[in-house]
């Protein structure tokens, strides 16, 4: 069978699977803000994983909140990449009912 989707919709899903962790890591400085000791973690894009910063000890909650908005405004445009792609399926396979 023809794979219908192409190589877009990879890209588009694994985009949001690094916007969804980054917003976990995002959402996790920012609830232990408060909490004594606690170092802040950043996202390394590249490799998928949450490292301590060495130049921060504290969570700088503007910082972590612009990085949050950021954030939710890249995975809003993938998601509707996604649904823009469904449509043309959607589209294409409804024209040969005409």
């Amino acid at each position: 069978m023809p794979d219908i989707f192409d190589p877009t919709f990879g890209n588009i899903e694994r985009a949001m699977e690094i916007a969804t962790r980054r917003q976990e890591v995002i959402t996790h400085n920012i609830a232990n803000a408060d909490t004594p000791g606690f170092e802040a973690l950043t996202f390394d894009e590249y490799l998928m994983q949450a490292k301590v910063r060495a130049d921060k000890q504290t969570v700088n909650l503007e910082e972590e909140m612009a990085d949050l908005t950021k954030n939710s405004i890249a995975y809003s445009s993938y998601v509707k990449l996604m649904s823009a792609k469904f449509n043309v399926l959607r589209t294409i396979a409804t024209q040969g009912r005409r």
